[in-house]
């Protein structure tokens, strides 16, 4: 299937477009140039056969006799071929000498062997009616020398036709196959780009062609995004980082204030504001997290990673609190070990936020459930309301929420922290529908 959609991109490729083009124009041409070579060589060789037709004619003139004329007619006949030259006399009293048959229908003549020995052409003939003393004299050249001129022209336009058909195809074929795979190239650049890798780069720039130009800008493109996501991403670590230890000195402020305030509406007010404090450090600690994590060299620190051991240990953290609120928590753990490089502490904290964010959206009651595969991966299942399919590239984002969990406790940080765990490790994220609710997959490279 790849191979015949890659053969119809390499067909529907401009080098093949623009050849097939070229070999019309030629072809064209060749055609043009060929058919006025014809008709001027086929109304000359016409000609030619008139003028003999003539000459034939005008030799029987001087034979004024019928009997003269038809023994004239007669020696002509027998030694000439009828698939060349016809000679009929049709005298007066009915009798036909010569080498066919004639039969004149106003100025119409139809010709037929009279020898099944001596057939006629098939190609038809030019003739010439004239009628002398005692009859009428038919001379007929057949047209058989246009027919192989005819056949002629066409082996000479096949043989400058097709030659340079096959010729400019191959070489357009040839041509688009090198700038399909150039192409190729840069589109696998533009995608690792779309995908988030602003690290990739383009090697076609070097040959100076469009193409060169095309990868050229491409690179220019590639790195003015990447310094514009750096310099955003290095701004919001240093408002993050700038701002948090203020708001950690606003907490112990405001949970000072309420310690020191008597029970009433001053004291519930200094709880809440604490508490909007306290909600917003976390905002500013999870930001520097996902910072420092997509900024890092988490590789340096991987280890083998037991991704059953693991989601055990997690799982049994959470349990209590499902029960507590009547969830049903189901852990599906293969009896061997499930081994993985990465760094266990990520891997935990992501695999900790996706079932915290299963317990927050599944409704009390629902089914929230942690299998890890054979393959290396790690699943959480919940039953709650699930995310729309056009929203789930976007709830991947910093600070995203969907408009029905604005309500809820959460500050829109969860699933990015997981995507830049998975991305430092190389692990792909997949959300999909477990209808009801959601279901997340980490599946991390063997």
């Amino acid at each position: 299937m790849i191979d015949r959609a890659r053969r119809l991109r390499l067909i529907r490729s401009t080098p093949v477009r623009q050849a097939v083009l070229l070999v019309a124009v030629v072809a064209l041409v060749n055609l043009a140039s060929l058919g006025v070579a014809w008709l001027t060589q086929r109304a000359a060789t016409v000609e030619s056969l008139r003028a003999e037709l003539r000459q034939d004619v005008a030799s029987f003139d001087i034979s004024a006799s019928p009997s003269a004329l038809r023994t004239l007619v007669s020696a002509r006949a027998r030694v000439v071929d009828p698939m060349d030259t016809v000679y009929v006399f049709l005298g007066n009293d009915g009798r036909i000498t010569g080498n066919a048959r004639a039969v004149l229908d106003g100025f119409d003549v139809g010709l037929t062997a009279m020898d099944p020995g001596r057939p006629l052409s098939d190609e038809g003939y030019l003739d010439e009616v004239r009628r002398l003393s005692g009859g009428v004299l038919i001379v007929g050249k057949s047209f058989e020398p246009v027919a192989r001129l005819s056949e002629t022209f066409l082996v000479l336009l096949a043989i400058s036709t097709v030659p340079t058909v096959l010729i400019a195809l191959g070489i357009g074929a040839l041509i688009a196959r090198t700038s399909a795979r150039r192409v190729e190239r840069i589109e696998a650049v533009l995608d690792r780009i779309a995908a988030g890798d602003l690290a990739a780069r383009s090697e076609e720039t070097g040959e100076g062609d469009d193409l060169s130009r095309i990868g050229a800008r491409v690179n220019r493109m590639a790195q003015k995004q990447e310094a514009a996501t750096e310099a955003l991403r290095q701004v919001t670590t240093d408002i993050a980082h700038d701002l948090r230890t203020p708001l950690q000195r606003i907490g112990v402020t405001l949970q000072g204030l309420e310690d020191r305030l008597p029970d009433g509406e001053a004291r519930e007010l200094a709880a809440a504001a604490g508490e909007e404090a306290d909600r917003a450090v976390s905002v500013f600690r999870a930001l520097l997290q996902i910072a420092q994590i997509e900024g890092g060299s988490a590789a340096d620190r991987f280890t083998p990673v037991d991704l059953g051991a693991l989601a055990a240990r997690i799982a049994e953290l959470y349990e209590p609190s499902a029960e507590d609120r009547g969830d049903g928590f189901t852990v599906d753990i293969p009896e061997a070990p499930v081994m993985v490089r990465g760094d266990g502490d990520l891997i935990g904290q992501a695999l900790a936020n996706l079932v915290e964010n299963a317990l927050r959206h599944t409704p009390a009651g629902g089914e929230i459930r942690v299998a890890v595969g054979a393959d290396g991966s790690l699943c959480v299942t919940d039953s709650g309301p699930g995310i729309p399919e056009a929203e789930r590239d976007k709830v991947l984002r910093r600070l995203y929420r969907l408009e029905r969990s604005r309500t809820t406790p959460g500050n829109g940080l969860g699933l990015a922290l997981v995507a830049a765990i998975a991305e430092s490790h190389g692990a792909t994220l997949e959300l999909a529908d477990a209808d009801p609710g959601l279901s997340v997959t980490l599946r991390f490279p063997s």
